[in-house]
């Protein structure tokens, strides 16, 4: 029996026109071919959270909606904690405007990275009595709350950057114990030598905290399924669930009939984060590593191939999706140009 073969590539129609190759039906042949052929499917799964559920079929963990990953519960220094009590986060820069605020991330440097432990540092002696804080990865940490369980409206941190805070700050505003030791908590950071010396030198000041990742394990009924996801704290989540889960670079050697979930989240995290700035060099290495050899197993297996990208369509490629050669030639650069794009 033909499988299915989910991808999760988020940013992908959030890239600016100018940075596409002018001419991208030479340059991204797999890219192009999928989005020509596929048959478009209504979405309303936008951040990395919903896809990966959305893919999985996972059950929801509580009656609130949203709910983001529990990732934080499935992280190695989360073992004999209670799950209910555990976040992620990381720090950020909260940007007031007139109307609104906006999240902007602060650079993965050395400079940055020190700057950060010396604030979560004071901040968890301060805090104790409230939390417990550990670093988990470069600039990522594992928070325990002690008195009240943990807020699980908070998607993934690539999924909010540069965008509007106000409508998680009023889901905040529900809680009122979160959102008491949260305001608490980016007085404090506002307040710190630390920042004061930030502005002094012009670099943006690390005046807030993104948190994610709450909630225990959600109920999934294990089918088989076969990840390959190069992001480690979803790496781990997946594993956490029982899923066997390799690199991206693995994705040639998945066998005939098995259903695979593919997470890729390069193009985000370069949109987002500014971490590398070379988009076309990085679109033309997805193409030729990863969606060609995807188009491989999708025509040597028959399979379906199911784009999620955030956008307001998926894009399914079946096994006669081919027999539509007749369809003009539609390229990424169309649909990010098109009066449709979000």
């Amino acid at each position: 029996m033909a499988g299915k073969i989910e991808l999760v590539l988020p940013g992908l129609f959030d890239l600016p026109p100018a940075e596409i190759t002018p001419a991208p039906g030479t340059e991204l042949k797999a890219l192009n071919h999928i989005l020509r052929l596929s048959t478009e499917r209504s979405n309303r799964l936008y951040t990395i959270d919903a896809m990966v559920q959305g893919a999985l079929a996972l059950e929801p963990t509580a009656a609130e909606k949203p709910v983001g990953l529990a990732l934080a519960q499935a992280q190695e220094a989360a073992a004999d904690r209670p799950s209910e009590r555990l976040l992620l986060f990381q720090a950020v820069h909260l940007r007031p405007d007139l109307h609104t605020a906006m999240f902007v991330p602060i650079q993965v440097n050395e400079i940055n990275l020190d700057d950060i432990s010396i604030l979560i540092n004071d901040l968890g002696d301060l805090f104790k009595v409230d939390c417990d804080i550990e670093e988990i990865a470069d600039g990522i940490y594992l928070m325990e709350l002690r008195e009240f369980d943990a807020p699980l409206h908070y998607p993934h941190p690539l999924s909010v950057m540069g965008k509007a805070a106000n409508p998680y700050i009023e889901q905040s505003r529900r809680d009122l114990e979160w959102y008491k030791l949260l305001n608490e908590m980016q007085m404090f950071l506002h307040q710190h030598e630390v920042n004061q010396r930030r502005l002094r030198d012009e670099l943006l000041p690390i005046n807030s905290l993104w948190f994610w990742g709450g909630g225990v394990r959600p109920g999934y009924r294990a089918n088989g399924i076969a990840c390959f996801c190069d992001d480690r704290l979803i790496s781990r989540f997946l594993r956490d669930l029982n899923l066997s889960t390799a690199a991206l670079a693995d994705i040639s050697g998945l066998d005939a009939g098995v259903d695979a979930l593919v997470i890729d989240l390069r193009l985000l995290e370069m949109l987002k984060t500014g971490i590398a700035s070379d988009i076309e060099s990085l679109l033309r290495d997805l193409d030729e590593n990863l969606l060609q050899p995807l188009l491989r197993l999708q025509q040597r297996d028959r399979r379906r191939l199911l784009l999620r990208a955030g956008f307001e369509f998926d894009f399914e490629l079946g096994p006669f999706s081919a027999l539509r050669f007749w369809r003009a030639a539609r390229g990424l650069g169309d649909w990010i140009e098109s009066d449709s794009a979000p």
